[in-house]
């Protein structure tokens, strides 16, 4: 049976190269669309899915609760997320939530499809600098270490703090992350706490600061 290969990406442009790449990978796969969150779990509804290539900021998505609902369709299916934001900081957080992969947007086909097949076979894929940050940072264990501020976040407060620093009201983000506004109230509070940061204008030089080379990550 042929793989079905499902790529999640608002883009037209990312959608056809990701085809393309895949038919040259394995030419008898079937690869569908889908642009929106809603759009995919509808596809998992209807069809037995293979592998998601997933970019997680979709309209409907944008959030860490995306590999939940997937996972609550469909057990099996491989999630390789492909994203433009920063390895270093998400990659580890979503294959703890069950990914199976964290590719970033503009690797090379050769590792794309090194990706696909490490997902297809059972394993989970991440790139050489995510795991030489790991190797750094067990042999540094014990040593007084300079820790990105953003990692301290849990996933929520930097789905929050992401947003905030995207220029998104406290209001819009609460309907984006079906919270109330207090509750996002609550949060942004924490961040700035936690960043030690007073201002919206603080909070976005520190987030564009940090938002790479995490030295310890929160769950």
């Amino acid at each position: 049976m042929p793989l079905h290969i499902t790529v999640v990406d608002d883009h037209s442009a990312v959608r056809l190269g990701m085809k393309y790449i895949i038919q040259e990978w394995m030419p008898e796969t079937v690869v569908s669309f889908a642009d929106t969150m809603p759009e995919l779990l509808r596809l998992l509804s209807s069809k037995f899915i293979d592998i998601v290539v997933l970019d997680i900021n979709i309209p409907g998505g944008n959030s860490f609760d995306m590999i939940k609902m997937i996972r609550g369709l469909q057990s099996h299916v491989k999630i390789l997320v492909l994203s433009a934001y920063e390895e270093l900081l998400y990659a580890l957080r979503y294959i703890d939530l069950g990914a199976d992969g964290y590719l970033q947007k503009n690797s090379n086909e050769i590792t794309i499809r090194e990706a696909l097949n490490t997902v297809c076979q059972g394993k989970k894929y991440l790139s050489n600098d995510v795991k030489a940050h790991i190797l750094e940072q067990r042999m540094s264990a014990g040593e007084k270490a300079t820790e990105n501020p953003i990692g301290s976040l849990t996933n929520r407060e930097l789905e929050v703090c992401r947003l905030l620093a995207e220029g998104k009201g406290v209001g819009e983000i609460a309907k984006l992350l079906f919270l109330h506004t207090s509750t996002v109230g609550t949060y942004k509070s924490k961040i700035y706490e936690k960043l030690h940061v007073n201002n919206i204008t603080e909070l976005i030089d520190k987030f564009r600061l940090h938002d790479f080379g995490v030295t310890q990550i929160q769950s």
